[in-house]
């Protein structure tokens, strides 16, 4: 292959990579172009601006739910459109005032950040018992290793060190493999759910199931995954996460072993996201 031919391989792929819209921003762009039809706007930067501000002033919607509607729709007019924001001074400028409406009086209450809530572990842990083999598996280990449904939708049963109790997961956000532990419960759960549904090493660990039990190793998507798990117990895989990072610093353990089990490296977005402080331990000193 010619350095000509390699070097244009490259910058398509590149290219290519660059372009795709994360699934996530699916829903935030469907509702911009349906804003653009319902307003007869054009699908473009001053439509998502105007967007933007109805966002803010009319629909009132949460700080964090307006930046994740920037973020979105500036990846599909950057793709679609060829729109160069960089290049777009006033656009800045707009969106830097709108930010600073966020801390007007008005709007100050929409600033704040909420976040997944904490459920009793031991009551999510009776819960994850009566649930059939594959779905307790799925919880379980979702919950003692906090991973996120990213993490789970690519998890392989080949990925798992049942032996020696660990399971091997790749951290989407930070590109990277990360050891887990596992408990002699989630262990077990999983050996049964392999049993059942006679699994190979190359198969999803979730994979889907169809109406009368028949299994697919296939990659779900993220939404698909949190949509079961909202089945299985009615909470959110964050929430799972969330709570088996409290847990483990309620019962004692201390921020570098909350990391190593739940794959955070930054150790202060860990205390700031995810350690949950409760009101029974602050009445214990007031």
């Amino acid at each position: 292959m010619s350095n000509y031919t390699r070097q244009q391989e490259r910058k398509s792929h590149i290219e290519q990579k660059n372009n795709e819209i994360p699934v996530r921003y699916e829903g935030d762009i469907r509702r911009f172009l349906e804003y653009c039809v319902a307003t007869d706007q054009p699908d473009c930067i001053e439509s998502m601006l105007d967007y933007l501000y109805v966002s803010l002033k009319d629909q009132r919607i949460k700080k964090n739910t307006w930046e994740r509607r920037l973020a979105a729709i500036r990846k599909h007019l950057s793709v679609s459109c060829g729109a160069l924001f960089d290049k777009e001074k006033e656009v800045a400028r707009e969106l830097g005032a709108m930010r600073k409406i966020y801390h007007d009086a008005e709007f100050l209450e929409l600033t704040k950040v909420e976040g997944q809530p904490v459920a009793d572990k031991q009551e999510l842990i009776v819960l994850i018992e009566k649930l059939p083999v594959r779905e307790k598996a799925i919880a379980l280990i979702n919950l003692i290793t906090a991973n996120r449904p990213s993490e789970m939708v690519r998890l392989k049963i080949e990925n798992f060190d049942l032996e020696g109790r660990a399971v091997s997961i790749y951290l989407k956000k930070q590109g990277t493999w990360h050891d887990k532990r596992l408990t002699q419960e989630a262990v077990k759960a999983v050996r049964e759910y392999i049993k059942a549904f006679k699994l190979k090493p190359s198969d999803y660990f979730v994979g889907r199931v169809y109406k009368g039990g028949r299994y697919e190793s296939v990659k779900i998507s993220e939404i698909g995954y949190t949509k079961a798990m909202r089945r299985y117990l009615s909470h959110n895989p964050y929430t799972l996460r969330k709570t088996q990072i409290s847990d483990m610093h309620k019962t004692g353990a201390d921020i570098p072993t909350i990391s190593k089990q739940v794959g955070i490296k930054c150790k202060q977005t860990l205390v700031n996201h995810y350690l949950t402080v409760a009101d029974s331990t602050v009445d214990k000193f007031i």
